[in-house]
């Protein structure tokens, strides 16, 4: 069986998908009804990538194909989120292509103290995005937010150390 998955933070990154599973064809897409949020605290007491409920927003991401054995080494990856499926729509056109599965956790740590996201993981993550187009990059950009909801594109003027762009 063949799952289709939408990748909206490290996942974009092909290198880093690569430590998981083999190289794969992206298609650039659009999931509506949640917000990309800095929120999920890690080890290093740093956020990384979660999504929240949001039916006035979106965010851009990344569908790719899996099949059986490598879900289970998504799940072991993304082992912190559960899977649930949702509609998703072509980047450029903003036509419906069908359902995916996205990486989200409602049992997250909320940073209160709205903290900094993880450097490494948002510097993988955004020049990923970048990389693929400046334009899909930008979009990225403006539809992230950190734990304390300051959009990314806003943010990064603030804290220019996190901007290799």
């Amino acid at each position: 069986m063949k799952y289709l998955i939408v990748g909206y933070g490290s996942l974009i990154s092909h290198n880093s998908l690569k430590e998981t599973l083999r190289d794969k064809r992206f298609k650039l897409v659009i999931v509506k009804g949640f917000k990309r949020v800095f929120n999920l605290l890690i080890n290093n007491g740093k956020d990384v990538l979660n999504l929240v409920k949001d039916s006035g927003s979106k965010f851009n991401g990344v569908l790719f194909e899996v099949d059986e054995d490598e879900l289970k080494k998504l799940k072991k990856r993304e082992e912190e989120y559960n899977l649930e499926e949702v509609n998703v729509y072509d980047f450029e056109s903003k036509k419906t292509i069908g359902r995916a599965l996205i990486c989200v956790d409602y049992f997250i740590d909320v940073d209160k103290k709205n903290g900094l996201p993880d450097k490494r993981y948002f510097i993988l993550c955004r020049e990923a995005a970048y990389h693929i187009s400046k334009k899909f990059g930008v979009f990225w950009d403006k539809s992230t937010y950190t734990s304390g909801n300051e959009q990314i594109f806003n943010w990064i003027k603030k804290h220019k150390e996190y901007d290799t762009i």
